[in-house]
């Protein structure tokens, strides 16, 4: 074995010939000198008879050593080896290396590096470390254990052990890892890290962690110049502020707080839940556009909204739904649950203040304010609505929680058991979901259907209609008031009464008109059944529109396989808690 303890001089070279090792120093340019004589003379007697031979681009580029302290030489029958102790400096294609001590197989041009820390460079911006490595030259591949760390100008990631091919600029590591990127950090079982495009791939229990959020994935793709994070598996993503989105594809920009969702996503935001195939999410403005079988449920109003479309914006609670939309409000017993749909539906929230009044022990009173919101909805274009015994059809509706009304306006008609109510616009007043007045504003029209044929039939300017237990217990008509009753005699109606007063009360018993009291020079006229044909003894602007009165909620919802699946997606009610109703 040969031993030379000196920095390598470029201008020298050793030998080793046969079986005794000679320390032999010559000039460098001697040799070269030498051999391209002997190569000129060779080329000059053949190249009359034989072409130019082709160069070798099969040949691997040798591992070059820039600097050492001391280099020792061994040969055997397995190889040929250098061993370099102290400052090793080597470089292969443009990767340069520093450690304390390496070992090189020559013929393998295969090398290990060992020390405090293994450092490889390559260009400007990329720095790898670990303690030990293992760099195969004819791959171009270097393989490092320990505390390992792979950097650029965008991130840095460390694991216990990291590849990184030299050639293509990947990197990664298969026992767990971590990376940052400015604020953010991932970390996963699996990476893999691609320099040229800025892109890092991650596999296996993903978490990714910043100030505004965590992410969690099976998988997971993030661009760390762009900061966006890509989603290819199911994953969910917790927010600061505890809201939680789960997607199955889409992405996420970091840096501008935008992102999207897909493949069946959702957003639970507080009370509010969102679902649907793709959801455009803005988190800087709070704006959402949600496509494709879109449910949105507020659980603090019991209300959920259907749609293939809904816009939403958090700042201001607006929540538009549009292509065919579906409003479900879900009264306290389950048995008045509202229906109702529209071209569109909209649904925010206006602020208010509150001012309130507190008394302490000594009789002093001090005014508290409240900043609080009131809960709008419209409804317009087509609009339909069913509850329980209550259906109605109008162009439009509009709803606030600061009166409890809800007006229906342009072509309205309201249908309570046998009896249609219509007129300009109708006022439908409730008190906790449940509705207790009806009033009727310009062209006001009731009509009780005894028969077939035989209606009752009330008309007025303005009309009310008071309601008890769910039913129409009295309507009071005021304003050039007009009626037709049929009276009954037992089971046959034994004729009408055809009247005009100033005002009309009509007394309602199980639905039906039961009698009339008219007020305010009232004028009367009894005529027998038989001197009446029912299909013409009507009040003038008499419509009966059965055929558009809404019968089941069936009538009402305009995507019926939206609301199925919808249905079949409800968790079921526990067995005990379903036979126990039905008891």
């Amino acid at each position: 074995m040969s031993v030379i303890n000196t920095n390598i001089n470029p201008t020298r070279y050793l030998f080793n010939l046969g079986n005794q090792s000679v320390k032999t120093w010559l000039p460098i340019s001697f040799y070269i000198i030498t051999l391209l004589s002997f190569s000129l003379d060779i080329c000059a007697q053949n190249s009359a008879f034989f072409p130019p031979a082709a160069k070798d681009t099969s040949r691997k580029k040798k591992i070059e050593i820039i600097k050492t302290d001391s280099l020792l030489y061994r040969s055997e029958e397995l190889g040929r080896y250098r061993k370099l102790i102290g400052h090793v400096v080597l470089k292969h294609a443009d990767g340069i290396m520093f450690c304390d001590s390496a070992i090189i197989d020559i013929d393998a041009n295969y090398m290990t590096a060992y020390g405090k820390q293994v450092h490889i460079s390559k260009g400007d911006s990329i720095d790898i470390w670990g303690n030990f490595l293992e760099y195969f030259g004819d791959q171009k591949l270097a393989r490092l254990t320990g505390m390992c760390s792979l950097r650029d100008k965008t991130m840095i990631l460390t694991s216990p052990e990291l590849n990184y091919h030299m050639d293509t600029d990947i990197g990664n590591y298969m026992s767990e890892g971590r990376l940052v990127n400015k604020n953010t950090t991932i970390t996963s079982t699996i990476g893999y890290y691609y320099h040229k495009s800025n892109d890092a791939l991650f596999y296996g229990n993903v978490i990714l962690k910043d100030p505004n959020r965590t992410i969690y994935a099976d998988s997971l793709k993030y661009n760390t110049q762009q900061e966006i994070a890509y989603f290819i598996t199911k994953t969910t993503i917790i927010d600061k502020d505890s809201n939680i989105i789960e997607t199955n594809s889409g992405y996420y920009d970091t840096r501008k707080e935008k992102a999207f969702f897909g493949n069946n996503a959702t957003i639970h935001k507080g009370d509010s839940y969102i679902k649907a195939s793709s959801i455009d999410y803005d988190n800087t403005t709070k704006k959402a556009i949600a496509v494709g079988n879109v449910v949105w449920q507020d659980s603090s109003e019991r209300t959920t909204i259907l749609s293939d479309v809904i816009y939403s914006n958090e700042d201001s609670s607006t929540v538009k739904a549009f292509r065919d939309p579906l409003m479900i409000s879900v009264s306290e017993d389950e048995k008045d649950t509202l229906y109702l749909s529209a071209d569109t539906l909209l649904s925010f929230k206006t602020p208010v203040t509150v001012y309130l009044l507190k008394e302490d022990s000594i009789g002093n009173t001090d005014t508290l304010v409240r900043t609080d919101s009131i809960k709008n909805v419209k409804a317009y274009y087509h609009m339909k609505m069913i509850r329980a015994e209550v259906s109605a059809v109008s162009d439009s509706l509009s709803y606030s929680e600061t009166d409890s009304i809800f007006k229906l306006y342009y072509s309205p008609i309201l249908w309570m058991d046998s009896t249609q109510i219509t007129g300009d616009s109708i006022y439908l007043f409730t008190q906790k979901k449940e509705i207790k007045r009806i009033d009727v504003y310009g062209n006001a029209f009731v009509i009780n259907m005894q028969s077939n044929s035989i209606f009752n039939q009330i008309k007025g300017k303005f009309m009310q209609a008071f309601l008890e237990n769910k039913k129409i217990e009295h309507i009071d008509v005021d304003g050039n008031a007009e009626s037709i009753y049929f009276a009954k005699d037992k089971e046959a109606f034994s004729g009408a009464n055809k009247s005009t007063s100033g005002f009309i009360k009509v007394y309602f018993k199980k639905g039906d008109v039961d009698r009339i009291k008219l007020t305010g020079s009232p004028e009367a006229t009894f005529t027998p059944m038989k001197k009446i044909n029912p299909e013409t003894f009507r009040l003038e602007g008499f419509h009966w529109y059965w055929d558009k009165k809404p019968m089941t909620l069936y009538d009402v919802i305009r995507d019926k396989s939206q609301y199925e699946k919808f249905i079949l997606d409800q968790p079921k009610k526990p067995i005990s808690e379903s036979t126990s109703q039905e008891k």
